[in-house]
């Protein structure tokens, strides 16, 4: 009996020490490093669409896939392709919200990466309707407002998230940033212009964000070292603390410096804006001066219409006067022809009698 206790004691004694030493290093991590989000406290916002009737996490969701290629063979046209994959991209979406309820990892991945690819593929089907001389602009303008939903919820899940997850929708994110720009190439001028402006907005505050979330973390894993540090110090490790304090100088330097970059991009990204929104200016004056060039011709042209119109109304009225004189001539002749024949007749009856 005491052999098998002093086993036990033994066994114990060593998972303790094999233990120790793991937990201490998995602490460290997450003060530097932060928690790990738990995914089933994050969620979407309400989307419009609703999800499929199998979740990406059944064992059974094949056979919704089957569902969806064969949707898309019955889409004989790449509009009607568009549709289908923008449609699924949707249900994709809301599943998305109930795979983030049951912290469902695989679920997820499938989700984020159903958004993505759908999108993706529904941008490329746009752009070959376009090249084959289809009008696909009503088509092109529906699918980006869709995409821009589906960033506008996967940013607010991105800036929730941390860890693996927050990679996750970032790289969802940027898929879906890639698939717009292919469908903006579809829609009216005035429509891209504007588009153009938004992404450089939001891109900015994309950038603005990024560093913001940088910062912190480097606060953080300074805050850390600091205390590390301090810690160091008590106990009179001397290397140790060089090198915190070392790491510590490093960690203020990128600090610095993702600032100094926040300030870069935000420069160029304004330079860029002002430059689209100066071209945009001197294309409205070269529209507004060939408009004024236009009316200047307009008023020389129906002014010289309204000329001929003049020139038309004298002449008529010169040929008429004539006409009325050569009567009046004519009336006179035929009367002195009269007189005369009357004359010729009374001589005539005379010299008879």
């Amino acid at each position: 009996m005491r052999k098998n206790f002093f086993g036990i004691f033994v066994i114990n004694l060593s998972l303790f020490f094999l233990l120790t030493p793991a937990l201490a290093s998995a602490h460290h991590a997450r003060d530097v490093l932060g928690e790990a989000t738990d995914s089933s406290l994050l969620s979407l916002p309400a989307t419009s669409e609703g999800p499929g009737l199998i979740l990406p996490d059944s064992p059974i969701f094949f056979l919704d896939e089957l569902k969806q290629n064969f949707r898309l063979f019955l889409a004989f046209t790449a509009e009607q392709k568009a549709k289908v994959r923008s449609a699924v991209a949707g249900e994709r979406l809301a599943e998305l919200q109930f795979m983030l309820a049951k912290d469902s990892t695989n679920g997820i991945r499938v989700a984020l990466q159903g958004v993505s690819d759908n999108l993706k593929r529904a941008s490329l089907d746009l752009s070959e309707a376009r090249l084959k001389g289809k009008d696909v602009k009503l088509l092109a303008k529906s699918t980006n407002d869709s995409i821009k939903e589906k960033l506008k919820k996967l940013s607010v899940l991105e800036e929730s998230a941390t860890g693996e997850m927050k990679a996750q929708v970032k790289a969802a994110r940027e898929a879906l940033k890639i698939a717009k720009v292919e469908v903006e190439d579809s829609l009216s001028e005035d429509e891209l212009e504007n588009e153009i402006e938004d992404d450089l907005e939001n891109e900015i505050e994309d950038h603005v964000r990024i560093a913001s979330d940088s910062s912190r973390g480097l606060e953080h894993a300074i805050d850390v070292l600091s205390k590390l540090a301090s810690q160091a110090a008590l106990k009179e490790q001397t290397r140790r603390e060089e090198a915190l304090r070392h790491a510590i100088e490093v960690k203020n330097e990128a600090l610095r410096r993702q600032h100094e970059r926040l300030l870069e991009i935000e420069e160029r990204k304004q330079r860029e804006l002002l430059k689209v929104r100066e071209e945009a200016s001197d294309q409205a004056r070269e529209a507004i001066l060939k408009s004024r060039e236009a009316a200047l011709r307009f008023q020389e042209s129906q002014k010289k219409a309204d000329e001929i119109k003049s020139q038309s109304g004298s002449s008529g009225s010169n040929s008429q006067e004539g006409s009325s004189s050569s009567g009046s001539s004519e009336s006179e002749n035929s009367g002195s022809g009269s007189s005369n024949s009357g004359s010729d007749r009374s001589g005539s009856n005379s010299g008879e009698n």
